[in-house]
C-alpha cells in the first residue's frame, strides 16, 4: 500500500485542466468570471487571501465611482440586482482652487437618472461574489498562492504552493498594481509617480450633498468629496508625501478643521471624521499588456491618478472585451490564448486607455501647475465647456462610458 507521502505527491502531479485561469479575484477578476459564468468554459480564479476591510464610521474606507456605461454592464452580468447602498451621483460639480471658472455636470442633460453610482468596493465584491456562488463553470479558490507559471506552446501551466498544477491556454493577471504575475513574467511598467497619497476617508458633513460629487482642484491635487448614503461622503484627498503625512497625524478635529479650510463652505462644517488611510499615487502602464497565453488586466495593466475615478471603470471594461473575445473565439474554434486572439483584444481597448490615461495626466499637469497664465486659461477653459451645449454632453457621454462601443452584455 502507497504511504501517505506517496499519495500526496501523487495527487499533487495529476494536472488540472481549466479553459482560463484568473489570478486574482478583486472586482476586475470576478467582473471577468462574472462575464464568463454561465458559458461551457471553466474558469478558476485563484485569489491569495480575502480582502482585508478597513472601515471609517462604520463605511468601507475604499468606494468606487461606477460610471453609468458600467452600471448598465453589471446590470447585463446580473450583478447589480446584488449590490447594496449604492448612492447614485446625479451630479458633479468642478472648480479650480480660488481662481474663476467652473463646471456642473447634471445627469438630465444627457437624459440620464444618474452619471453613475459610489459603491464600497466591498459591497461590490459581495454582489459579485453572490452572482458566482451558484455557478457551475466558475470556481473561486481563496486563499491559494500560485507558486509558478510555466508557459509552453499551446498550454501555460500554473503551479501552486501545494504542489497542484493546472493547465490552462489562458492565464489572466487580474491582481493588482504590483501584481505578482507581471513581475514573474519579467514585465516591466512605465511608471510617474506622482509623489503623492491619497487620503481616503468618510466625514460627515453638516449640509446634505443632495447626491452630488465635488472636486476642487487644490494646488497640490484634487480633493474630492463623493456622496454616500445617509448623508455620508467619501473623501479623496491628494497631497504631496509630506503634506500627506502631516494630514494623517493631525487629531480628528484638527483634520476636519484642515478639510473645511480646503474644500469650502459648500457642504458646512465636518461633524465627523472616521479613520483615515492613505495610498501612493502614480501612473503606470505595463511595457506588455499581452504574451501568448497571457493578458494583463486592470491594476496589473494600468493605473492612473484618482481624480476622475476612472481605474476600476477601465478594469471592468478590459474585463468586459476580453470576455466577449473568449466567447467569440470559442464560437468560431479559435485558441483564445493565441495571440491573434488576444491582439483583437489589445487592439480593442487601446485606444480607450490611450485615450483616458493621456487626459488624465494631462489634467494633473494643467491643475498642479502654478501660472497666471494657466488659471486664467483653466477658467476660461471650464468656462467654454461649461457652456458648450452639444460638446459638452459628448463629453459627458464619453466620459460616463455611455458612447463607447462596450459590450454591455456577452452574446
Amino acid at each position: 500500500m502507497p504511504s501517505k507521502s506517496t499519495q500526496t505527491r501523487a495527487a499533487s502531479e495529476r494536472i488540472e485542466q481549466a479553459d482560463v485561469v484568473i489570478i486574482g479575484g478583486g472586482m476586475v477578476g470576478l467582473g471577468l468570471a462574472c462575464a464568463l459564468n454561465g458559458r461551457d468554459i471553466k474558469v478558476l480564479v485563484l485569489e491569495r487571501q480575502q480582502a482585508h476591510l478597513r472601515q471609517s464610521l462604520g463605511r468601507d474606507c475604499r468606494v468606487s465611482a461606477i460610471v453609468a456605461g458600467n452600471v448598465e454592464v453589471l446590470q447585463g452580468l446580473g450583478v447589480w440586482s446584488y449590490v447594496r447602498d449604492a448612492q447614485a451621483i446625479r451630479s458633479m460639480k468642478v472648480w479650480d482652487d480660488q481662481h474663476a471658472g467652473s463646471i456642473r455636470f447634471d445627469a438630465a442633460e444627457i437624459g440620464q437618472q444618474a452619471l453613475g453610482h459610489l459603491i464600497e468596493n466591498s459591497h461590490l465584491l459581495a454582489a459579485m461574489q453572490q452572482v458566482l456562488a451558484t455557478s457551475e463553470n466558475v470556481e473561486i479558490r481563496c486563499p491559494v498562492q500560485v507558486a509558478s507559471v510555466r508557459w509552453g506552446s499551446d498550454r501555460a501551466q500554473v503551479r501552486l504552493d501545494d504542489g497542484q498544477q493546472i493547465a490552462t491556454p489562458l492565464v489572466v493577471g487580474a491582481d493588482g498594481g504590483q501584481s505578482w504575475l507581471r513581475k514573474h513574467m519579467g514585465i516591466g511598467v512605465q511608471a510617474r509617480p506622482y509623489r503623492q497619497q491619497g487620503i481616503v476617508a468618510t466625514i460627515r458633513p453638516e449640509l446634505s450633498h443632495r447626491g452630488t460629487a465635488f472636486q476642487r482642484f487644490l494646488p497640490t491635487g484634487p480633493l474630492a468629496m463623493l456622496p454616500l448614503p445617509d448623508g455620508l461622503c467619501s473623501i479623496v484627498w491628494s497631497a504631496a508625501d509630506d503634506e500627506a503625512e502631516r494630514l494623517l497625524a493631525l487629531s480628528e478635529a484638527a483634520f476636519a478643521e484642515e478639510l473645511y479650510l480646503s474644500f469650502g463652505p459648500l457642504l458646512g462644517r465636518m461633524l465627523e471624521v472616521g479613520e483615515r488611510a492613505a495610498f501612493p499615487l502614480q501612473m503606470q502602464m505595463a511595457s506588455h499588456l499581452v504574451r501568448p497565453r497571457l493578458v494583463l488586466v486592470g491594476d496589473a495593466a494600468h493605473t492612473i491618478h484618482p481624480l476622475a475615478g476612472l481605474g476600476v471603470n477601465l478594469g471592468l471594461r478590459d474585463a468586459m472585451v476580453l470576455a466577449q473575445e473568449i466567447v467569440n473565439a470559442q464560437r468560431f474554434r479559435e485558441d483564445w490564448g493565441g495571440l491573434p486572439v488576444l491582439d483583437r483584444y489589445l487592439k480593442a481597448r487601446l485606444p480607450d486607455l490611450v485615450s483616458v490615461m493621456g487626459s488624465m495626466e494631462a489634467l494633473h499637469q494643467l491643475f498642479t501647475r502654478q501660472s497666471p497664465l494657466l488659471a486664467q486659461l483653466r477658467g476660461l477653459g471650464m468656462r467654454l465647456v461649461s457652456n458648450g451645449g452639444p460638446c459638452k454632453r459628448l463629453l459627458m457621454r464619453n466620459s460616463t462610458g455611455l458612447a463607447l462601443p462596450l459590450p454591455r452584455r456577452i452574446v
